[in-house]
């Protein structure tokens, strides 16, 4: 036989004929996996003998970070090859092997392979652990990783080139941090928020320099307060927003002064309500206050002045109030009361630098922090020189956590790989009363009844789809916590039994795996045969309720009969006293007849039946009798025998996103054990 190029090493090991030491369950062939002398074999055997080749990380009540690292391609699935990959780590890992039990969070440092670069700073990074811890013990534990790693990752370093505020000791270096953050931003953390790398403490030292350029233009060093850009000191910026308002206005002004020097009557006809070219309702306060708004500063005048004091527009008059205060005053002289064109451009020629100025100003965002905080964080070396620091330490501190996260990874497959195995390569584990597979949720108590068997619903309708084909009577419930938010949902089968009082919206209790206790509410169902005994008798109660309705509806449509009558009765005009007595009588004569008709009929009926049983043989009777009974039962039993030894366990997983090769045959002993009724302890 020629060997194909493309043929998995899988397939080797067939060409091989090596023997697997496998388990029956059902009709189910699973690989026996006692310990980590058969972690190889697991390697070998071909993944088409595999109970489970992949499987969503979300349905396995396991340690969470455990599973992340399982999950190399962090698509929330496990596949056989990431679970080859952690059998392989620990072979290249690990020179003895015999740690690697269930449960077993104690790594000795012996048993680490030094031989690789990675298994060096296992050890390394292990004894160091032991040291911090001030041990003397020869292993760590998980516990203890653990304990650094969060100290580690509290430290605010635990991401190359990325410091968090927490990380710096110096309150004001602190304060720095948290002043880059809050203005130019940083970058994404692993934690969640940002921290301040590189090029975001760049960024802001730079757009410090450019802001403090900018205001150093406006008042150069060594000058006082006022400058030709700031010819008001700090109050020109003050002064510049009411020019920027009044400047119009006050253009307005003079424009239309000189339009009733040439031609009285054009202003006259522009300004005046006379010839209706005025329409506003001054009622209206919107019309009233927008009118004020685009009115003169003053009446205009020939000799082209504006009386500061005088009568001026209300809607401008304290702005120019003000404006004459803080700038017309100090500019042009403090006993300025009017303004002509040419105090006016002297006023706006003061004024423009300062508007030349603003249009240069550097879209930062450090200005809304104060220019002396700006020229501090500039000025002394610390704030700067402090980040750098952490930013490099952030580089060890990172390798030195890469380092503590693979001791926790070595831990963490030393202590779960064979439980994994069990529930993913095997199930051996499902088919124990005593012992729990690692999908298996928690046990569900209702109707007087442990449900043993339970596994996380992901997607209903999917759930659903797979689980009708499985044959066995489904429950789907919603878990819910103290604070009545809905956890998850849960497949549960009914396996043994009989329905009982099982129905929608019915609460129970849901004891998840962990030992939580939660709530839980059936919220749909899938109907089969739940035993042989229940099929026998689910005609006859069929048969029950068919009859019980017939007979509901019979009463009803006679009670509706007998309202109707008296509806009409009542209804009707009343004649005369003798004629409604006689009406009266005759209504109840005829239900009384009624009455008697009917149970004149059921007797005749009830006569005629006996008539004819007593021609009858009683063998023929009771042949009859049984015949009907096994038309009846037969198909029934027939049909619940051939679902009951269909129902299969793989529908339920593979509903929950999982690959099952094998379809998965319920026993009798497991279905006693996943639905039962525990007895009455005296």
């Amino acid at each position: 036989m020629e060997r194909s190029d493309n043929m998995s090493p899988s397939s080797v090991g067939i060409l091989k004929r090596r023997k697997f030491n496998f388990e029956r369950f059902g009709k189910t062939n699973h690989l026996k996996i006692e310990s980590f002398k058969d972690l190889d074999v697991v390697l070998e055997l071909d993944e088409a003998h595999w109970v489970a080749t992949t499987a969503p990380t979300a349905t396995l009540n396991c340690d969470a970070v455990f599973l992340s690292l399982l999950d190399t391609d962090n698509d929330g699935r496990l596949r056989a090859e990431e679970v080859k990959d952690a059998i392989r780590f620990l072979f290249e890992h690990l020179s003895d092997r015999s740690g690697i039990t269930p449960d077993n969070t104690h790594l000795y440092l012996e048993m680490v392979d030094n031989n690789l670069e990675t298994g060096k700073r296992i050890h390394s990074s292990a004894s160091k652990i032991i040291a911090r811890m001030k041990s003397s013990a020869p292993y760590v534990t998980l516990e203890q990783v653990r304990a650094i790693k969060t100290e580690v990752l509290e430290g605010g370093l635990d991401v190359a080139g990325i410091v968090l505020p927490e990380a710096a000791e110096d309150v004001h270096v602190r304060k720095f941090l948290k002043d880059i953050l809050a203005t130019v931003g940083g970058k994404p953390h692993t934690r969640g928020g940002q921290g301040v790398d590189d090029a975001s403490l760049e960024l802001f030292l730079k757009q410090c320099r450019q802001h403090l350029d900018w205001l150093k233009q406006a008042k150069p060093a060594g000058e006082n307060d006022v400058s030709k850009i700031l010819p008001l000191g700090p109050s020109t910026h003050e002064a510049y927003e009411l020019f920027d308002v009044l400047e119009n206005k006050m253009t307005q002004f003079f424009l239309l002064c000189g339009i009733q020097q040439l031609n009285p009557e054009l202003l006259v006809r522009a300004i005046s309500a006379e010839d209706g070219s005025l329409d506003i309702n001054v009622l209206d306060l919107s019309e009233a206050e927008s009118y004020l708004a685009d009115a003169p500063l003053a009446m205009p005048n020939d000799e082209k002045i504006l009386n500061l004091t005088g009568n001026v527009n209300p809607y401008y008059s304290r702005k120019i109030k003000r404006f004459t205060e803080i700038a017309i005053g100090p500019l042009l002289g403090l006993d300025v009361k009017s303004l002509d064109q040419t105090k006016w451009r002297k006023l706006k020629a003061q004024l423009l630098p300062y508007r030349d100025w603003r249009a240069l100003k550097p879209d930062v965002a450090v200005e809304k922090l104060s220019p002396d905080l700006l020229e501090q964080y500039i000025a002394e070396p610390k704030f700067a020189n402090g980040v750098k620091t952490l930013i490099e330490k952030s580089h060890q501190t990172a390798f030195v956590l890469e380092n503590i996260r693979e001791v926790e990874r070595l831990i963490l497959y030393q202590a779960n790989i064979l439980p994994l195995l069990n529930s993913f390569v095997s199930f051996p584990n499902l088919y124990d009363p005593g012992k729990r597979a690692l999908f298996e949720m928690g046990t569900l108590v209702m109707d007087g009844r442990h449900f043993t068997l339970a596994v996380k619903v992901l997607d209903r309708e999917r759930h659903v789809e797979s689980s009708t084909a499985s044959n066995i009577f489904v429950m789907y419930l919603e878990v819910y916590g103290h604070d009545k938010k809905n956890l998850y949902e849960v497949a549960v089968p009914v396996t043994s039994g009989d329905r009982g009082n099982i129905r929608l919206n019915k609460w129970g209790i849901f004891n998840h795996v962990n030992g939580q206790e939660y709530h839980a509410r059936v919220v749909q169902i899938i109907e089969n045969p739940i035993s042989i005994v229940e099929a026998m008798v689910h005609p006859f109660v069929r048969m029950a309720q068919s009859f019980m309705q017939r007979l509901d509806q019979a009463s009803a449509k006679t009670e509706e009969k007998i309202i109707t009558r008296v509806s009409t009765r009542d209804g009707k005009k009343k004649d005369t006293a003798g004629k409604k007595q006689k009406k009266e009588d005759g209504t109840s004569a005829g239900l009384l007849a009624g009455g008697g008709i009917a149970f004149a009929a059921l007797g005749s009926s009830v006569a005629f039946i006996a008539q004819t049983f007593s021609k009858l043989n009683l063998k023929i009777i009771i042949g009859t009798v049984v015949a009907v009974i096994l038309a009846m039962v037969v198909p029934a039993t027939i049909s619940a025998y051939y679902k009951l030894s269909k129902r299969d366990l793989s529908a339920i997983l593979e509903g929950s996103g999982w690959g099952v090769n094998p379809r998965m045959k319920l026993t009798k002993k497991q279905a006693n054990t996943f639905t039962h009724r525990p007895d009455y302890l005296l």
